[in-house]
Formats: structure tokens, C-alpha cells, sequence
């Protein structure tokens, strides 16, 4: 039997989340649905927001049958392994800075549980070591009433090995199957199988931190200093910046080297020859 056999799959248990959620309101009470399977959990998320749903509601599921990455891609897990959640949340503030508060709750989880340093790789896939672990997708919308949500969707390789995975989904498409072999999960970067259900109560944590004391600062008016933390522990963080790097808009290819972010979270680059760009998207390599 091999390694990826040994790995047990199965559904959350969802009272043990509950058991070890130190949060105020992420998933608090009823704030948790859960699914054993869902077409994706920030689309429905997206429909709970529009419909009025709290903020704080986490959409929960053991696998998704059209998960979606950045840029209409599909996110690819094997059932029971990872971790997939959506969080319904009504930010007072720039919608940019969730995907901030989201990447450093993922690294400080993953040092929390694994004792492994994860970076992030502009602007928001986690990395451990070259290879990436974990993604980001920040969604808004409007609800009936015309308020601003935002849906927060993360999905981590947790358990289970990368180099089994195309055995076991002989249906991947080549894309999914290049992006695989730059992907790892934490099993096989720590050694040991990861609860899910603890890395799901932390991590919420780790987010709702940060985030309740963005809606503080948003509602007094205050000149932003937790603004201003959390961008520079974010920029802090960033593996991509002092590195040429090449940026694909669609068709259009920019080189040159990651000198920094601006306030907005967005990519300065150099380009070779001496222009400064800011980049507001793109796969970077």
C-alpha cells in the first residue's frame, strides 16, 4: 500500500470544530454549513450573502465538484483531504485587504500546527518552499439591500500526497496536471497527517483577529495603523519581491523585478527597462 492509501480520508466533524473555535463570530452558533459535497463553496457562500446571511457564516465541504481558483480556473482535491471553506463577511474596508488578512492567517496557521514557514507568492497562493499549498479567492458582491459582501474562499493542500494525486484522477486535464506538479500539501512537508478540523478552528481565528480589528478601525475614522501592520507583515511575507519575475496578462507578457507593493497591495515592477509598473493582476513566474 502506498503513502496516499495510508491517509485516511473522511468527513469533517464538524462538533470538533465547534469544540476548538476560540472565535467571537466566524462560524460561531449556526455560523457553520456544512455539505460533504458542494459545487463550490464560495458560490454558495455568494448565494447565503445575497440572501441576508450574517457575516461570519463558514461554508464547510469534504470536496467540490466545480471549485474555482483566480482567473476562472478549476481548483482540483481529492474528497476528505483538504481544507475548503468560504466565509461570509461584510468589510467596512477595502476589499484588497482581505486577501492579505486571509494569506497571513494561512501562513500563521500552517507555523502554528506544522512549524513550517510558508510565504506568499504575489498576491495570494501560499508556498512552502517553491511550491504552492494553499490559494486565496476574495469575491464581492451586493445583497439585497444593496450592502457589500465579500465572500473569503480558501483552499489548503492538507493531507494526502501531490505525486499520487494524477493516479488517482486519471481525468485531469494537462493544465491541472502541470499545476499539480508545483503543488505539495502539508502531510508531505511536515510528515505527519494534519486535523482538519483544528487547522479550520485556527485558522478562523487567525482571520477574525485581524479582521474584527479592521471593522474597529474602519469605524472610528482612526488614520489606519492596523492598516498599515498588516500591509507590511503582509509585504513582510511576500516571496516574490527583490526576484525577476515574468507577469502573464492573458496574451501580454511583462518582465523585470518585484521591487515592492504599493499601499493598495499592488505589484511594482521594474521592468528592464527602468519603467516602473503596477500590477493589479497576472500569474506571476
Amino acid at each position: 500500500m502506498d503513502e496516499f492509501e495510508t491517509t485516511t480520508s473522511r468527513s469533517l466533524d464538524v462538533a470538533d470544530i465547534r469544540h476548538q473555535l476560540k472565535t467571537e463570530l466566524l462560524g460561531t452558533g449556526n455560523h457553520i454549513v456544512y455539505s460533504p459535497t458542494v459545487d463550490s463553496t464560495n458560490s454558495q457562500a455568494m448565494k447565503l450573502a445575497r440572501e441576508g446571511s450574517e457575516e461570519g457564516v463558514v461554508v464547510l465541504t469534504d470536496s467540490q465538484t466545480a471549485g474555482k481558483g483566480r482567473q476562472g480556473r478549476r481548483w482540483v482535491d481529492v474528497a476528505g483531504l483538504n481544507v475548503l471553506s468560504s466565509t461570509v463577511l461584510r468589510p467596512l474596508f477595502p476589499p484588497y485587504q482581505l486577501v492579505m488578512i486571509a494569506s497571513l492567517a494561512v501562513v500563521d496557521t500552517i507555523a502554528d500546527i506544522c512549524n513550517i514557514q510558508a510565504t506568499i507568492k504575489w498576491p495570494n497562493d501560499i508556498l512552502i518552499g517553491e511550491r504552492k499549498v494553499a490559494g486565496i479567492l476574495i469575491e464581492t458582491s451586493h445583497d439585497q439591500m444593496g450592502r457589500l459582501v465579500a465572500i473569503m474562499g480558501i483552499g489548503v493542500n492538507a493531507n494526502g500526497h501531490i505525486s499520487h494525486l494524477s493516479a488517482e484522477q486519471p481525468s485531469l486535464q494537462q493544465a491541472d496536471a502541470e499545476l499539480l506538479k508545483r503543488a505539495t500539501t502539508l502531510e508531505e512537508s511536515s510528515g505527519h497527517v494534519v486535523s482538519r478540523e483544528m487547522f479550520i478552528a485556527r485558522l478562523l481565528y487567525q482571520i477574525e483577529t485581524r479582521y474584527l480589528a479592521l471593522q474597529r478601525e474602519a469605524q472610528a475614522y482612526v488614520n489606519g495603523p492596523i492598516s498599515r501592520l498588516i500591509r507590511e507583515q503582509w509585504r513582510n511575507q511576500l516571496s516574490t519581491l527583490g526576484r525577476t519575475i515574468q507577469v502573464h496578462q492573458g496574451s501580454k507578457l511583462l518582465s523585470g523585478v518585484a521591487e515592492d507593493v504599493n499601499d493598495q497591495g499592488e505589484l511594482l515592477l521594474r521592468s528592464h527597462s527602468g519603467e516602473c509598473i503596477s500590477i493589479t493582476w497576472g500569474d506571476i513566474e
